[in-house]
C-alpha cells in the first residue's frame, strides 16, 4: 500500500525514501534492511503485516518479525524516530478485522517496548462494523485516491503530534 502513496502528498522540503513494495511481507522487510544502511533517516514509518496474513502467516510470526524489524532499526538507526502504523482493516472475508485489531493492540505494545511510536491508522479507515470503509478502497484491500487522501490527512495529524511529542 505504501508503494502507491502519492509523492505529491508528501511534505515538501524533505527527502523521502519510499521502500514500499507491492506484496511485501514482514520477512521481506527484515531481509532488506540493508537498503537503509547508507542512510541517516530522521524518521522511519513502518506499515506491514497484511500480506503476511494473506499468505497464511500466524499472528505470532507477524509480531515476532515486527519486533525484530524494530530492534534492528533501533540498532542501525538510533537517531531515527520510528513510527509503526497500524495494519489497515479490509473488506476481505478471509482476513478477520477482529484479528487485525488484536494484532494492532499487540503491535502498539511492541512499539512501546522497542522505543517506537505507534500510530493507529485503523481508526480513520473503519466503518461502524469495523470493516474498511467501501468508499476508500478499490477491491476491499487496496486504497483508492480517496483512501490515500485519508491516509495523507492522518499522517499530517501524526506529524503534528510527533512535533509536540504527543502522538495519539
Amino acid at each position: 500500500i505504501s508503494m502507491w502513496f502519492p509523492q505529491a502528498a508528501l511534505p515538501q522540503g524533505q527527502f523521502w525514501l519510499n521502500q514500499g513494495i507491492s506484496g511485501d511481507t514482514t520477512a521481506g522487510i527484515l531481509s532488506r534492511r540493508w537498503t537503509l544502511a547508507e542512510t541517516q533517516p530522521d524518521m522511519i514509518y513502518l506499515l506491514a503485516g497484511i500480506n503476511d496474513l494473506r499468505h497464511g502467516e500466524t499472528d505470532n510470526a507477524v509480531l515476532d518479525n515486527m519486533r525484530s524489524i524494530l530492534r534492528r532499526l533501533r540498532q542501525e538507526h538510533p537517531q531515527a524516530q520510528v513510527v509503526v502504523q497500524s495494519i489497515l482493516p479490509t473488506r476481505l472475508p478471509e482476513i478477520s478485522n477482529s484479528r487485525i485489531r488484536n494484532i494492532n493492540l499487540q503491535l502498539q505494545d511492541i512499539a512501546r517496548e522497542e522505543g517506537a511510536q505507534f500510530f493507529d491508522l485503523h481508526y480513520w479507515f473503519t466503518n461502524s462494523q469495523g470493516d474498511l470503509r467501501p468508499e476508500l478502497t478499490t477491491d476491499g484491500l487496496h486504497l483508492n485516491a480517496r483512501g490515500y487522501q485519508v491516509w495523507h490527512w492522518a499522517l499530517q495529524r501524526a506529524e503534528s503530534a510527533l512535533a509536540m511529542n504527543q502522538l495519539p
